[in-house]
């Protein structure tokens, strides 16, 4: 029989496959594993403390290192190169995607506890009400995922069955879903940040950076176009359509903890910045105050500020969360705003 008669799925029979998705997994989770060793780093470095959203992140990133290794236990036996299951590898694979949806979940609502922090009103509202769509099609995917295919019963599955493509609908469903409130997500920091007495330069950059999460929208798009395309598969382009999926099922979560990650990676740019710029500063420069110059370590204003937030004023706001008010600082370096945060950081604190 030609495989173009071919009625249904069948493994690819190149190890290669194998080879890509593994290799591919695992660089992206070594890539979200730094940005989020360095996002913790920060939090170490400047609050002294994990709040929350570090928690959620880093639970998701367990759970994203867990399908990974999962993925690599199936694959080596042979998945979508020498058969689609078996004893071990379809509890091993339901098992995987149930820890990729849970650990997209829990990365997802880390970024959007962050953004509860300093919104407010409606935009507070629109963060809860998107969060807990995400996380209701993630937990009700992770559940579907171990419904039993149509005349193909598993003990590991439950019933009723239902037909073998229905779980790449559910996927390709879910993925729109997902890159929906992922873009949503990723408007209210512009909404927000353009609303403070900043500099436009520090606007767009904080805005940029909290606004990331449209990579991880379009890496959902990608997969709900994936999910589609390998429903509609069959014979070994079935395997090797859905060893692309899989590629692209793995971006999502890694996807995902990299723009959460970025917005707290600025202050370590900002402070590498300043390390070079006084590196190569000259340290003759002085500072009047009250008519005589004097060294300048740092002295402070307590006015109010009339000017516009600096760069270090948009760390606190990302790093701590919560509605601020402006005092001026004077240092060496000339007129820095700084924030003090409200008084529920100060409980916190």
């Amino acid at each position: 029989m030609s495989e173009g008669a071919i009625m249904y799925p069948m493994p690819s029979g190149d190890p290669s496959v194998a080879t890509m998705v593994l290799s591919s997994a695992w660089t992206m989770a070594s890539v979200s594993t730094i940005f989020l060793g360095l996002r913790l780093y920060c939090r170490a470095a400047r609050t002294r403390k994990m709040w929350w959203d570090d928690y959620l992140l880093l639970i998701g990133w367990m759970f994203l290192i867990l399908a990974d290794i999962l993925q690599t236990v199936i694959y080596r036996r042979g998945y979508l190169v020498t058969t689609l299951t078996g004893p071990v590898i379809m509890p091993a694979n339901l098992a995987s995607d149930t820890a990729m949806k849970l650990s997209l979940a829990f990365s997802k609502t880390s970024f959007a506890l962050t953004l509860c922090r300093f919104t407010s009103g409606w935009a507070r509202w629109l963060v809860i009400v998107v969060a807990f769509v995400m996380d209701a099609m993630c937990v009700a995917h992770s559940v579907l995922v171990w419904r039993a295919n149509c005349g193909a019963p598993d003990p590991h599955t439950f019933q009723p069955c239902w037909s073998a493509d229905s779980g790449l609908w559910m996927n390709m469903v879910g993925s729109i879903i997902s890159a929906l409130t992922d873009f949503i997500l990723a408007m209210i920091p512009i909404k927000v940040v353009w609303g403070l007495q900043m500099i436009k330069r520090e606007k767009a950059g904080v805005a940029i950076a909290m606004g990331i999460g449209c990579l991880a929208g379009s890496v959902a798009i990608v997969k709900a176009v994936e999910s589609y395309w390998a429903a509609r598969a069959v014979g070994p382009e079935f395997s090797r359509r859905l060893a692309v999926l899989s590629i692209w099922i793995h971006a999502e979560p890694n996807a995902t903890i990299i723009a959460a990650s970025i917005p707290v990676l600025r202050v370590l740019l900002r402070d590498a910045r300043a390390y070079y710029a006084r590196k190569y500063r000259s340290g003759s420069k002085y500072l009047k105050s009250e008519g005589e110059f004097q060294s300048g370590t740092t002295s402070r204003a307590a006015a109010r500020a009339s000017g516009h937030i600096s760069d270090d004023g948009s760390e606190a706001i990302i790093l701590q969360g919560g509605k601020v008010r402006n005092t001026v600082e004077i240092t060496s370096g000339g007129v820095e705003t700084v924030f003090e945060m409200n008084d529920r950081w100060d409980r916190r604190n």
